[in-house]
């Protein structure tokens, strides 16, 4: 049965990242990673089957989307359609409450949007697991933004991806952290998540083997200290982690760097306000803006003081969330 459906879905920042691929078609990583939802940040998304149109079309903040766009959504929808055993075309449109191309992972929460409402749309009941793998056919980053609180992407070993998706390790209650988004003023980034990590991927970096032998030993402590709720420990390994990751970027050649001079203010503030008793810490994704995750008492001091920077637009507040979900229609 084909009908309208719409999702929202969160997005979600990487406490552990994900970058390097295995195979740059099905987005399969080459090591694990851990994140943690982001409450009301993400992507609106309506899809709806219609059997007068010739080919998809969508919408994305009353924009069209541009073909490279087209050609992943598309990617998603033929799988849904073979699955659902139909050729229908689409009509889609989105809404992101999440800045794009500031490094928020933006396509996380598309993708995962479609994902959901596009298989609810062409009449099929998928699992979370399921879902989690058809979101990352579309960014491999989507895979975590099914799933709410803190998510465990296994980066699996088969060459199909089907062991390759993400899963909840931790609800959102288990440690109900404020978060802080710190977006640097008029800084789209020029390259994006996905060309970025197929340059580092190219080889040139004399960093890249042991960032990816990194991450493997990173992820095990990343869930021992949001196990233990310790922020100290969860400082140490998801700074180092976000900075190793920067620092394979910068010493590829040609390097790619993503930070800003707020960016650099900005590590130096969360730093400093921790070593005065603040509980929080910092990371940085695939562009300029700073994530901060700290304690909700810490929560309005910290962002007092990353406004205070200069370059920056705006610090967004949010919390953990929970994860992709049908909503009624709303676009």
């Amino acid at each position: 049965m084909l009908q309208r459906a719409t999702a929202f879905a969160p997005s979600n920042i990487a406490l552990t990242k994900y970058w390097g691929k295995r195979d740059h078609t099905l987005n399969l990583p080459l090591a694990p990673s851990l994140s943690v939802t982001l409450s009301d940040l993400g992507t609106l998304t309506v899809v709806a089957p219609n059997p007068d149109l010739d080919d998809d079309v969508m919408m994305v903040d009353d924009q069209e989307l541009d073909p490279a766009g087209m050609t992943k959504v598309r990617r998603v929808l033929n799988i849904i359609r073979q699955r659902a055993g139909t050729q229908v075309k689409a009509g889609l449109r989105s809404v992101n409450t999440v800045p794009t191309a500031r490094g928020l992972a933006s396509s996380a929460s598309a993708f995962a949007a479609l994902a959901l409402a596009a298989s609810k749309a062409y009449g099929l009941d998928l699992d979370e697991r399921e879902l989690s793998i058809l979101a990352r056919t579309g960014s491999g980053s989507a895979a975590r933004s099914v799933a709410g609180g803190y998510v465990l992407w296994h980066g699996g070993t088969t060459a199909d991806g089907s062991d390759s998706y993400a899963e909840r390790v931790f609800d959102a209650e288990h440690w109900p952290l404020k978060i802080l988004v710190a977006v640097v003023a008029d800084q789209k980034k020029k390259v994006s998540s996905t060309l970025g990590m197929k340059m580092n991927s190219a080889g040139t970096s004399p960093l890249f083997d042991a960032w990816i032998g990194q991450c493997q030993r990173d992820v095990v402590t990343c869930q021992k200290a949001l196990q233990d709720k310790n922020m100290r420990a969860l400082a140490e390994v998801v700074e180092g982690n976000a900075l190793a990751m920067h620092a394979t970027m910068m010493s590829n050649r040609p390097p790619l760097l993503y930070w800003q001079a707020p960016t650099v203010a900005l590590i130096h503030a969360v730093q400093r306000l921790r070593s005065e008793g603040a509980e929080c810490c910092f990371t940085i994704d695939a562009g300029s803006s700073v994530v901060v995750l700290c304690e909700p008492q810490d929560a309005r001091a910290v962002a007092d003081e990353l406004a205070a920077v200069a370059g920056i637009e705006e610090v967004l507040q949010t919390h953990v969330g929970s994860g992709a979900r049908l909503v009624g229609d709303a676009v």
